[in-house]
């Protein structure tokens, strides 16, 4: 055992080194999204080699690329105080005020080639004062005998997209077995299976660490904690940060692994909150409810806990923490057809579990086909009558809700030839721009529940831009 224990340390030393010696991003990236309004600023926090230099940084959206400003600073800072792992460039970034919402890719250009976080940033043109926050948890990507999870997961993407949640919570037992291939197909997607991943969530996305989440073939599930994080790292990144959105604080912290104290991740978030301000909502994510998660609760009075761990639980929910009915933990992906769904009102810090008081959300309306992925009938679709690629000047997209529940503000995009204007037959254009290729139009409607909304988009004349 100490053989295998001493074999895995040194796997991870070189496995870090190496991520290091090619010039990495460590935020935003992976388990972290950026959110940034249009005309301020974020951080990227960048390992770059001897002699890097950064000479611009861009964002690639799906139809266009922004050209933002910078600044640099050069130093040392540790980023995770358990492996002790560091940055030595802060890039504080500009997005300018013209830049389209929507999800980017970062590029840093530098004197030695290009280096990306994919999906890192959510570009937002305002903080909403009413948002949807969406949960799921407990993956087991590439677990043996589980053969759907991936497409199950897909289908989450494809529904989140239209209810188009603010933010998405991902709270761990993410994979099994980590290589830059399933990396890929969990962030990316699989083209032969035709399946979307965590990188194609509209939403900006966080992600917690999971007790799965370490190399558990090589290594007890207590102990070695600092290599645990080092292992982290260099899959995902942060294992701890916080996050704000508009007056809402957020927390995410480690509690997946057996014995790991939190209590420096727990001063950190205390620390943050006294500089930010409390906020009206604050909400913690981590792994394992109860014991586990309380003393976060204990320094910071949160006001909603969203955990994974219990594959099963949800139907009990809220469970009580410190004399609070604000835990909610959500089925896993790999066992149930579910994701968990809550609506908050940014003025109030006020929420609502969207589908019942448990919070459940069933996406399937034929659950008995659960590992038939070619059989799926989500819940909430969107189709289009042609190809939504730009070929066509007009278009016609219909949403059908089967959900018991109404979507306030359910986003459908259009993508239409360049050189046009165009007018819709329902909804509210929520903006309009010229992309690299394309025009793309975004659309916002408020959907019944169990309806059927159909959006006809077509070229007007520039006298006559309006929604109908």
């Amino acid at each position: 055992m100490k053989k295998t224990l001493s074999l895995f340390i040194t796997i991870l030393v070189i496995s870090f080194s190496t991520v290091g010696l090619c010039g990495n991003i460590v935020y935003p990236w992976r388990a972290t999204t950026a959110i940034v309004k249009a005309g301020e600023n974020f951080e990227v926090w960048f390992n770059s080699d001897n002699g890097q230099t950064v000479n611009s940084v861009t964002l690639q959206g799906p139809y266009n690329t922004v050209t933002t400003r910078k600044t640099i600073i050069s130093g040392s800072w540790v980023y995770d105080k358990t492996s002790l792992n560091t940055y030595n460039t802060k890039i504080t970034v500009t997005v300018p005020t013209s830049a389209p919402a929507d999800r980017y890719d970062i590029t840093l250009n530098t004197s030695t080639g290009q280096v990306s976080s994919l999906a890192g940033v959510k570009v937002i043109k305002e903080y909403k004062t009413s948002y949807y926050i969406l949960h799921f948890s407990d993956i087991h990507a590439f677990q043996s005998g589980y053969n759907t999870t991936l497409q199950r997961l897909s289908t989450i993407i494809e529904i989140a997209n239209i209810i188009d949640p603010e933010i998405v919570f991902n709270t761990g037992d993410n994979m099994y077995r980590p290589n830059d291939e399933r990396m890929d197909e969990l962030f990316i997607g699989n083209s032969k299976l035709i399946t979307k991943g965590l990188n194609k969530l509209n939403a900006a996305t966080f992600t917690a660490v999971g007790n799965h989440d370490f190399d558990f073939d090589n290594v007890a599930a207590s102990g070695f904690y600092a290599e645990k994080s080092a292992w982290w790292n260099t899959w995902w990144g942060l294992q701890a940060y916080n996050f704000k959105y508009g007056n809402g604080r957020f927390m995410v912290i480690n509690d997946g692994w057996e014995g790991f104290n939190t209590a420096v991740q727990i001063t950190d978030a205390v620390s943050w909150l006294n500089s930010e301000g409390p906020g009206n909502l604050r909400l913690g994510a981590a792994h394992i409810k109860d014991q586990r998660i309380a003393p976060l609760d204990n320094s910071t009075n949160l006001g909603l806990v969203l955990i994974g761990h219990n594959h099963f639980l949800a139907p009990e929910n809220p469970a009580i923490l410190n004399n609070k009915p604000i835990q909610y933990v959500v089925n896993s992906v790999r066992d149930n057809l579910e994701f968990n769904l809550f609506k908050v009102d940014g003025t109030t810090g006020n929420y609502v579990p969207v589908s019942g008081s448990t919070a459940q959300v069933q996406y399937l309306q034929n659950p008995d086909a659960k590992e038939t992925p070619s059989a799926y009938i989500p819940n909430l679709t969107l189709n289009y009558s042609n190809v939504n690629n730009g070929s066509f000047s007009s278009n016609t997209a219909t949403l059908v809700n089967k959900f018991n529940f109404p979507i306030a503000d359910a986003k459908v995009r259009f993508v239409m030839p360049l050189g046009s204007l165009y007018g819709i037959s329902k909804g509210k254009i929520e903006q309009s721009f010229k992309g690299t290729s394309y025009h793309i139009v975004d659309v916002r409607v408020d959907l019944n529940a169990n309806s059927t909304t159909v959006i006809d988009i077509t070229k007007i004349a520039r006298n006559d831009y309006r929604t109908k």
